[in-house]
């Protein structure tokens, strides 16, 4: 009687540990990346490479760092944007994205002037509570104070081996809330009851004293001798 419950328990357990543990095993993201202009056609999206995601609990808020496997076909993709969009031209930018087969994913996008003069790339990731990639935030170094690119003849696209960055959402700071103040039956507050001053007090305990001091009266003076002593 009780055999079909306990199966389906037993099932349901295992299928959870199941789920759990592929939650915490470690994973992939595709990187892809494309450049737009907008008085040309858009490129289609290519693959930039891969990022190995470790398991979500070994991800700190401050950042983890992980590994990018750049795709083979890079360096022809790249010569492929080049001939579509020179990084030159006043408008255009780089796109970097997540992929995602249902939709699609976050990018980030900077001015593609900034890319031929620059030497190293940096990817930081951003992963919800849940462990879902929701953002993603792309570099190039050195560039610029005033963000303006630099004239240069390099009409291409550097190779870059970024460097990844991994982050957990920062939890905040709980608030510190206060009671509230008691309210009348009217919704107005209650007024505080002014505090007594000393004599307010202890006003018994000076009537005690001043009294006790009034019923000794004076104190006696000691006989006054007449400086002749008696036998």
């Amino acid at each position: 009687m009780y055999t079909p419950i306990s199966f389906a328990l037993l099932t349901s357990s295992l299928f959870c540990q199941l789920v759990t543990s592929q939650t915490h095993e470690p994973t992939e993201l595709h990187l892809i990346h494309r450049v737009v202009h907008p008085d040309l056609p858009v490129t289609p999206w290519a693959e930039l490479g891969t990022v190995t995601v470790p398991s979500f609990k070994s991800i700190s808020p401050t950042g983890s760092a992980a590994s990018l496997s750049l795709a083979e076909s890079l360096r022809d993709d790249l010569a492929e944007f080049s001939e579509a969009v020179d990084p030159s031209m006043q408008g255009a930018m780089y796109h970097v994205a997540i992929e995602r087969l249902e939709s699609e994913g976050p990018i980030s996008s900077i001015k593609a002037c900034l890319l031929p003069s620059s030497t190293s790339a940096n990817v930081i990731i951003h992963f919800s509570a849940t462990g879902e990639p929701f953002a993603i935030d792309y570099s190039v170094s050195p560039v610029p104070q005033d963000g303006i690119c630099t004239v240069t003849n390099m009409g291409s696209y550097p190779a870059h081996n970024a460097s990844v960055l991994l982050k957990s959402p920062r939890l905040a700071p709980l608030p510190e809330l206060r009671i509230p103040p008691p309210l009348t039956p009217e919704g107005e507050p209650v007024a505080s009851v002014p505090e007594k001053s000393f004599v307010q007090k202890y006003w018994i305990y000076m009537v005690v004293v001043l009294g006790a001091l009034l019923i000794s009266g004076p104190a006696e003076d000691s006989p006054s001798g007449d400086g002749k002593g008696g036998k």
